[in-house]
């Protein structure tokens, strides 16, 4: 029996035999604000029906909420939450007769279930409240999808899913979040005899041994034009597949072809201006190198996703999808953050609001799946007006949240992108600005564009 169909059976001195749900959850809801005129400091369920029930769109009958938040504000004073002190509250705030009045508190009082009980006719009314709310989104679902047309329609299918998602998840409740600090503490101890593999691997030995990525972080890769942000996020999710980890790329600045030429590129040393012009300019060796790669390529944990419209309600679908696939949250690779749509049309919306409401919701996924999530990030022009044109975390476009959600920071810069004759030609700094799981500093690697990727100082040329 559901808490649905508890609700309408309970046995209530008074009720009616056959209840209708929407009487039944404005009974239990009764029975709640009952038990919490009723505290006393050696028993006060305040808090815990707190714990379980929002103040804003958790009971069904407005003057029920109505009344909770005079309780609730009576008890962050420390003053009693009996029916004298809550009708002068009410009262002062004029809403006593919005409520019904002393004769209203006192029927409440009269329905009132023991404290003991208190918690589980508060799940119920929650139960209540979320199947409202169910109800709604299938509402909304299908007026959106009236509306829609057969281009948007896989944007609509996302948004209502990541809502549903939402729901799904209830984030009511402590759900262990909150105890004592010595809870599991033993348990954490044990686990530290285990060495913690990282969630994901760059295939840069410098920038892995001090990027130490976890289950639900996100990393931001960020640089100015032509810096290599694309050529070190796709090496990097080259690297990862090769490891035998699934990667999932969106690619929302190149298409198809675009990719694919840098991946053949990348991993058969095939000279890309080669690939981009094609026919001729393929030579025989080209060919050659590509076809012994190819049964390799074929092989990988890659998936590609060259979606042109991405938000955030995509990436959890896609990501929810290869788990379901493979058993095992990917690393993401978004190319780039800044091209992103949030889930919900706003054309008032401004890029920075824009920016920042995906990376809020980034990291909101990154948590919830367990993923490693790398953005691609531009800079602005910050670091075109500074001396050696080093860039900085305060250049990062569009918005300073993505300085917030970010678990590590790397910033790309090459000096020789400035002044050709550099002595430090061929270099590249991946500058780790921000790193939660180690230390900040500079790892220097050796770019080879002409191969559209990123190598290690010291890795011969295989």
């Amino acid at each position: 029996m559901s808490v649905f169909d508890e609700a309408a059976t309970l046995d209530i001195p008074g009720q009616a035999s056959e209840e209708t749900p929407e009487a039944a959850t404005a009974r239990v809801e009764a029975m709640v604000l009952g038990a919490c005129f009723m505290a006393t400091p050696a028993h006060d369920p305040v808090p815990a029906v707190a714990q379980i029930l929002s103040d804003d769109g958790d009971w069904y009958r407005p003057h029920h909420e109505t009344i909770w938040r005079a309780i609730l504000a009576l008890h962050a004073r420390s003053k009693p939450t009996g029916v004298p002190m809550v009708e002068a509250e009410l009262r002062r705030s004029d809403e006593l007769a919005k409520v019904g009045g002393f004769v209203q508190l006192s029927q409440i009082a009269a329905q009132a279930c023991l404290a003991v009980e208190v918690e589980h006719y508060a799940e119920i009314v929650h139960g209540y409240a979320r199947l409202r709310r169910y109800q709604q989104a299938l509402t909304r679902g299908m007026q959106t999808a009236r509306r829609a047309d057969p281009v948007g329609v896989t944007d609509a299918i996302a948004a209502h899913q990541a809502e549903l998602e939402h729901l799904a998840a209830d984030q009511s409740g402590d759900d262990g979040m909150f105890g004592h600090f010595s809870d599991g503490l033993q348990d954490h101890l044990d686990s530290l005899e285990t060495t913690v593999e990282a969630a994901a691997v760059t295939g840069l030995t410098d920038l892995d041994q001090v990027l130490k990525m976890r289950p639900g972080n996100v990393v931001v890769v960020a640089g100015r034009p032509a810096m290599g942000k694309s050529a070190a996020t796709l090496g990097i999710a080259l690297a990862n597949a090769a490891a035998g980890r699934p990667t999932l790329v969106h690619s929302l600045e190149m298409g198809r072809s675009e990719v694919t030429n840098r991946v053949l590129s990348n991993r058969s040393r095939v000279a890309l201006h080669h690939l981009m012009d094609g026919g001729d300019a393929i030579t025989e060796d080209d060919w050659t190198r590509m076809a012994r790669r190819l049964p390799e390529l074929e092989a990988l944990p890659l998936w590609m996703d060259y979606t042109p419209r991405v938000t955030p309600g995509l990436v959890r679908t896609r990501i929810k999808s290869l788990i379901r696939q493979t058993g095992r949250a990917p690393l993401v690779i978004i190319d780039y953050i800044q091209l992103m749509y949030t889930d919900q049309r706003n054309s008032r919306q401004t890029a920075y609001d824009r920016v920042s409401e995906v990376s809020r919701e980034i990291k909101i996924i990154a948590e919830e799946t367990g993923a490693v999530i790398i953005c691609c990030a531009q800079l602005n022009r910050g670091s075109e007006h500074r001396e050696g044109k080093i860039p900085q975390t305060s250049d990062l476009r569009d918005s300073g949240q993505l300085e917030q959600d970010a678990s590590a920071i790397v910033l790309l810069h090459r000096e020789d992108a400035y002044t050709p004759d550099s002595p430090r030609a061929g270099e590249s700094d991946m500058i780790l600005s921000k790193n939660r799981n180690g230390p900040t500093c500079t790892v220097t690697v050796a770019h080879q564009f002409h191969y559209s990727r990123l190598r290690d100082m010291s890795t011969d040329s295989d």
